[in-house]
């Protein structure tokens, strides 16, 4: 919705008011990937660093697919490249900019290579709680710290920046990466306790939560007022908010287990990281034929469905295509 709906669409509607909080929720895929890490058996230096540079790679190889396709072919949006505070006419200039665009899996990617430099400390869940509150509540104090230096500087805001070329820097979102790493570890010191885990998970929330709002409501403008690069009481209270809904999760799956539905969650997750690739190319080269920033409500309306029927028609005939290889392969050496 972002880069189709106006900003009277955004700021005034009804839809806007509901996408603006859900997008709040977008730190529950860096809980989860935490969380996931506990669970992956690759967990040395150099299994994390390989993984950490290969996110690196998906995430500017999207921004290629994204951003320098479409402008190279002229139908990216001129009103996109103003909105970045750039001259249409300076090609070059604009595709460094897009190319070096800072999103989630660039966070990730740094994530893991700074987690892959901390193995031999992240051996006990409360280092990395510690850690994690570390993260958070210095980041305000690093914010935008930079040394004059190109090249350089654009490897300081991936950690720390201020600026709307990294939309996640590692401080402070890295602190729901390793606060869900934390919950992982206290499942695995509770599976067979599940109701004391999720026990422990609510209390965790309740004062994250509580410490959070607090925090915001005496300085909202310090703690909340820039959802990018938030401080220390905004991030606390998404952090409780995003820990919470672990626990939801767990009744929604109680819910729905035996249901159709439940199967076609399973799929999904197992291909996020390429639903996330394919939604942002879909949109992203759709803005050739809708334009940025143009639709009211109504149009945002329509397009959602039509566009995440198109993604996942997209997944499962590059999921086909993967499967047809082995066969094919077979085939030919039969012959």
């Amino acid at each position: 919705m972002m880069m189709y709906a106006t900003a009277d669409t955004w700021n005034e509607t009804n839809l806007g008011f509901i996408i603006k909080w859900v997008e709040r929720g977008s730190p529950s895929f860096m809980v989860v990937m935490g969380i996931s890490f506990v669970f992956s058996k690759r967990q040395s230096f150099k299994a994390l660093l390989v993984r950490g540079f290969k996110i690196l790679v998906i995430g500017y190889l999207l921004n290629t697919f994204k951003f320098i396709i479409p402008m190279l072919l002229g139908f990216f949006p001129n009103k996109l490249i103003v909105a970045h505070g750039l001259n249409p006419e300076h090609l070059v200039d604009n595709s460094i900019h897009f190319f070096l665009l800072g999103d989630i899996l660039q966070l990730a990617g740094v994530s893991l290579i700074i987690m892959s430099l901390c193995v031999p400390i992240f051996k006990n869940k409360y280092m990395i709680l510690g850690v994690a509150m570390s993260v958070i509540l210095s980041s305000r104090a690093l914010s935008g710290i930079r040394l004059g230096i190109d090249g350089f500087d654009y490897m300081l805001d991936l950690l720390w920046g201020n600026q709307y070329n990294v939309y996640f820097p590692v401080f402070p979102w890295m602190g729901f990466i390793l606060m869900g790493r934390f919950v992982g570890e206290l499942y695995i010191e509770n599976k067979t306790n599940i109701k004391g885990f999720f026990q422990k998970v609510i209390i965790l929330s309740g004062i994250t939560i509580s410490i959070g709002a607090l925090l915001c409501y005496l300085d909202y403008d310090y703690h909340f007022g820039d959802y990018y690069h938030l401080g220390p009481g905004g991030m606390l209270l998404l952090l409780g908010v995003n820990t919470s809904f672990i626990y939801i999760s767990h009744l929604i799956f109680k819910a729905i287990k035996n249901t159709q539905f439940f199967p076609f969650l399973v799929y999904a997750s197992k291909n996020v990281t390429l639903i996330y690739f394919l939604q942002w190319v879909v949109i992203d080269w759709g803005m050739g034929l809708f334009g940025f920033a143009t639709m009211n409500q109504q149009g945002v309306l329509m397009i959602i469905p039509i566009y995440s029927f198109f993604v996942f028609a997209l997944l499962i005939v590059i999921d086909k295509a993967k499967k047809s290889k082995p066969s094919l392969t077979g085939r030919f050496a039969s012959h």
